[in-house]
């Protein structure tokens, strides 16, 4: 009988003592902070305690409190929703595999503690024994003998996770860690992204897994792109290279739609760009001579923003009214329509420039026309007729000869109409009349008159007994001749009642008010014109510009004079002279040392270079038509007219011609291997 041992069966073993790594991660003993397992120095418990309100955030939180206190099931769920959410987190597939670890531990150390006791415990017999086979006693020692190890090695593991944080290179290792990753948010925060990278990577290479380095390193990455797309798009807007800013806001707006004032400067550089192109439209059409479109342009400029390169945008508009304007009058062929939209476009380019001599003088004349052309259109044809010859009497060709040929129809016609009433010295006198006209075909004048002269025209007799002499045709009528009038070329002229200063002041003309003369004193120092206040009045001869025969006007005996005789007043000091100033259309500033040529009707020519504040001045001329002009320098190009006609008479100061230029686009880099010529002229006012 074999012989039991009398030791009593093996108690269960009570639940295993804690082991120091499985408890809560508190301050040690020695005031060093909390250590975390290994492997996880990037995630300090400086990001444990507030939770971000990310959700995924949250979930990574909450998953590493479960991990702390060893609730493998809880910590498993937490990871595994996160991985639902960031499949790519880096370091989180790690952690998934170190759960699942320990669960599997966990899970297996009960079975191994079971097979043990039941080997441990005594058996009822040898026989129990002796039926038991040994390959399956073998594989059960070996199993037991798997599983004690595996706990050894897994209860080391966790030793050595609690205790690395009192290990010395872990403590300098993770004193390092934080020392980076503060330095990498110090960086970030003042801007200096390239010293935030390198702190963020340095500290990927001690932890490649940390989330936090991993996204300090992303945001610095992000704001360097904004900031260096937005130094970009601020040196493009500073360079007017709409294009390219508006490429680099839109790439920061894609980012981050909130960035600075990045939707500011983008609505900015939008409408920058459409008055650029609404800017180089206006010039090619300038440059094409087509007026009216450019005018179209430069207004809309206007419209959208009036500060937009605000001086050259007016000088364009100016030489397109004076152009538009020109080109609506030559082609109306007596409508009245295209002539008051002409008017328009001359009062527009006086509002421009108020004191420019020929705007002035092209609103003067096509008012003049204007008149001609609503008297001809309401049958009033002698009104017509006088306005026309006043006007051609001062512009032979205006309207490109439009008006000259308006005229001599209407000659021919009433030459015609004095054939059919038999007034044959009549028609031969408007026939005349119209062959002096600038017109290129006098075929119908030419032969008019010569059907005029080869009809005589027969007595008609008398129902009476008395004989009556025949009539002859003989030059009954003189050849009619333009009615000459005055024009006030500069200042203000007074009108008085009759002819000296003795006489009152009826009122006053201004500059190229034009006055029909009337008649004249006995030695034409003084010419009486029509009308002042409804009356006739007396002005000097020599302070205005006549046109026409004024030896032919009847002399008029002067009025008595009435009233006080008034105090003979000191004339002002009268000058020949022309002045002005050549600027940039780029903030209106003066342009020095640029050559101005002024040019005799005679030929002679005489120049100037304008001095620092970009003024000429050529004073002591005799009165006359000069041509005055500039020569532009290279690399700029005149927006004014290189050239302007003007007639100087004396006056109390000088004429007002300026000049404006704009730099041609792009600028010459200086200095050039090869100069090139100046860009072609603008076209002249005509």
């Amino acid at each position: 009988m074999t012989q039991r041992e009398d030791r009593p069966p093996a108690r269960p073993p009570g639940p295993a003592a804690e082991p120091e790594s499985s408890r809560l991660i508190t301050a040690s003993n020695d005031g060093q902070p909390p250590q975390l397992p290994r492997g996880e120095i990037g995630r300090r418990p400086r990001n444990l305690t507030t939770p971000p309100p990310d959700p995924a955030e949250a979930l990574y939180y909450e998953g590493m409190a479960a991990y702390q206190h060893r609730n493998w099931e809880e910590a498993l769920a937490r990871f595994t929703r996160l991985k639902e959410l960031q499949p790519s987190r880096p370091g989180l597939d790690a952690l998934l595999d170190e759960v699942r670890w320990f669960l599997q531990l966990q899970a297996t150390a009960p079975g191994a503690e079971t097979v043990t006791r039941r080997e441990a415990a005594p058996t009822e017999g040898r026989e129990a024994n002796a039926i038991i086979p040994r390959s399956r006693l073998g594989i059960r020692n070996w199993q037991s003998w798997g599983l004690i190890l595996l706990g050894v090695i897994g209860v080391t593991a966790l030793l050595l996770i609690a205790l690395q944080g009192r290990l010395p290179w872990t403590n300098a290792a993770e004193r390092e860690a934080q020392e980076l990753y503060n330095r990498g948010q110090a960086r970030l925060t003042v801007g200096d992204y390239e010293g935030a990278q390198a702190a963020f990577q340095k500290l990927l290479e001690i932890s490649p897994d940390d989330p936090e380095a991993r996204l300090g390193l992303s945001r610095a990455e992000r704001q360097q792109t904004l900031a260096q797309g937005y130094a970009a798009a601020e040196a493009a807007i500073a360079t007017e290279d709409w294009d390219t800013a508006t490429a680099e806001l839109a790439a920061i707006l894609a980012i981050d739609s909130s960035y600075a004032d990045a939707q500011v400067k983008a609505d900015f550089v939008a409408q920058r760009r459409r008055l650029a192109g609404l800017y180089d439209d206006g010039s090619r059409l300038y440059d094409l001579g087509q007026w009216q479109d450019a005018i179209s342009q430069f207004e809309k400029i206007r419209e959208l923003d009036s500060s937009y390169r605000t001086e050259a945008v007016a000088e364009f508009l100016f030489i397109c009214y004076l152009n538009a304007g020109q080109t609506l009058i030559e082609d109306a062929n007596g409508v009245v329509a295209p002539v008051q939209k002409a008017i328009e476009y001359f009062s527009n380019a006086l509002a421009i420039h108020p004191r420019n001599r020929p705007a002035a003088d092209a609103r003067r004349l096509g008012n003049l026309y204007l008149d001609a052309t609503r008297s001809q259109a309401a049958g009033n044809i002698a009104d017509a007729q006088a306005r026309l010859e006043v006007l051609l009497a001062e512009t032979p060709t205006y309207a490109d000869g439009a008006a000259a040929r308006q005229l001599y129809d209407l000659l021919v016609q009433q030459a015609q109409a004095a054939v059919q009433a038999d007034d044959i010295p009549a028609a031969v006198a408007l026939y005349e009349q119209a062959q002096t006209l600038a017109v290129s075909d006098q075929t119908a004048a030419s032969q008019g008159k010569a059907f005029a002269l080869s009809i005589t025209p027969t007595a008609t007799p008398r129902p009476t007994n008395t004989p009556r002499p025949t009539s002859t045709v003989g030059p009954t009528s003189p050849p009619i001749t333009p009615t000459p009038y005055a024009i006030l070329r500069t200042g203000v002229l007074n009108v008085r009642s009759g002819p000296s200063t003795a006489y009152p002041v009826l009122g006053q003309v201004r500059t190229a008010d034009p006055l029909v003369i009337t008649g004249r004193n006995a030695d034409s120092s003084w010419l009486r014109v029509c009308c002042i206040a409804g009356q006739a009045g007396w002005i000097a001869a020599g302070l205005v510009e006549v046109q026409g025969a004024v030896a032919g006007m009847p002399i008029v005996a002067p009025p008595p004079v009435t009233g006080a005789t008034p105090r003979p007043q000191a004339p002002a000091s009268q000058v020949v002279c022309v002045s002005g100033q050549v600027r940039n259309t780029a903030g209106a500033g003066p342009l020095a040392g640029w050559t101005i040529v002024l040019q005799a009707a005679s030929g002679a020519s005489q120049s100037q270079r304008t001095d620092g504040n970009g003024v000429y001045r050529f004073a002591g001329l005799t009165p006359g038509i000069y041509t005055v002009a500039e020569t532009p320098e290279i690399g700029w190009r005149a927006v004014s007219p290189q050239a302007n006609t003007i007639t100087l008479s004396a006056a109390a100061d000088c004429q007002i011609v300026d000049f404006w230029n704009e730099r041609s686009e792009p600028p010459p880099s200086p200095p050039p291997p090869t100069p090139s010529p100046p860009p072609p002229s603008p076209t002249p006012y005509r």
